[in-house]
């Protein structure tokens, strides 16, 4: 998994064993793998890359997380029937009827020498959904008895059950991206514990356009694209002359006001809800999550960190698991697909 966060690629072995009344799973050895800056300037500048040059990064980047998951079997032992891979998003555009992740599964394939599936998103996409969120697959199966799942990533997504007993997802406003994005401003990676945050003075108005930015859509089916997020909380933050530590302060306190906005609008109550994601790091904004949802009913529960760091990779290990038992992610309900769909391109290695 290769998040919009730019942190670097997540690798995690996970198992799955499957009967007549149960689903047992677990994450048996995980790793996230930084990127350099070479990395890191080639992914976050690839939407604006020349067609040649974006399927030449596609192949490249193939080619390294197969480089990458070959060493870690030789070196950790790790014995595996198959790969499962998300890519890194570069277009998402479900309302022109596509999506594009990059890191080409035959290139994986090759060089791990192991059957490989990719494009997880692209068939809910073709039958007129949002290709996302996917969390609430994994959710529902792996992870019973909360009444939402948040996910704090690059982009902040929500799955909750409602008042009428039904399932609900989407993508609710930018997260680590806007964060991380005020951080490197002060040439650092990210914003450890939300400590600047927590430091600096709220900016009501921009609090305000911020807000404005990404208003409580009733729920329906959505999921942002990094585009989406240059275009709308990057530029807006990075034209401002403001104070750094009061932009980083405002910021997060317009994340938790839009998410506990959009959770507290719908969700059953009272609930527990499942915090994982990068931003579960964060504790300013956790402070402040708990804080808003003590009005509505809401507590938010911080897992170990292996669920927090991998639950994504976990996540699209059991897509992975799924298509190659020829099931669909029953999930059409929440993207917006005409119908359920399975997913995923599989190329073998031999």
């Amino acid at each position: 998994m290769s998040g919009s966060s730019l942190d670097g690629l997540d690798v995690a072995l996970c198992q799955f064993d499957e009967n007549v009344s149960s689903l047992n799973w677990e994450i048996l050895d995980a790793i996230t793998i930084p990127y350099n800056s070479e990395w890191y300037n080639l992914l976050s500048t690839a939407s604006s890359l020349s067609g040649f040059d974006l399927m030449h990064l596609d192949a490249v980047l193939g080619d390294f997380i197969g480089q990458q998951i070959k060493a870690l079997i030789d070196d950790r032992g790790w014995k595996a029937d198959l790969i499962a891979s998300h890519g890194h998003t570069v277009f998402h555009e479900p309302s022109l009827g596509f999506t594009s992740q990059i890191g080409s599964g035959a290139h994986i394939s090759f060089q791990a020498n192991l059957d490989t599936i990719t494009n997880f998103r692209n068939a809910d996409v073709a039958a007129g959904g949002q290709g996302a969120p996917f969390a609430p697959v994994a959710d529902l199966a792996l992870f019973p008895g909360h009444q939402g799942y948040l996910n704090l990533g690059g982009i902040a997504n929500i799955n909750l059950i409602n008042a009428e007993n039904n399932w609900s997802a989407w993508d609710i406003c930018p997260c680590n991206q806007a964060l991380n994005f005020l951080a490197r401003r002060l040439d650092l990676r990210y914003d450890e514990g939300g400590r600047m945050a927590s430091e600096g003075a709220i900016l009501d108005a921009i609090r305000h356009d911020l807000i404005a930015m990404y208003p409580f859509q009733g729920g329906k089916p959505r999921g942002l694209s990094n585009a989406e997020v240059e275009t709308t909380w990057i530029n807006y933050l990075g034209s401002r002359q403001e104070n750094n530590s009061d932009l980083l302060a405002t910021t997060t306190l317009a994340i938790a006001d839009v998410i506990t906005q959009h959770i507290s609008s719908l969700i059953v109550r009272p609930a527990v809800i499942l915090v994982t994601g990068g931003g579960a790091y964060n504790d300013h904004l956790i402070s402040l999550l708990q804080r808003h949802g003590n009005d509505f009913g809401l507590t938010y529960e911080i897992p170990s960190s292996k669920w927090i760091d991998f639950k994504e990779s976990l996540l699209i290990a059991y897509l992975g698991y799924l298509t190659m038992q020829g099931k669909p992610y029953n999930m059409h309900s929440l993207t917006g697909a005409s119908r359920n769909m399975g997913g995923g391109a599989l190329y073998k290695a031999l």
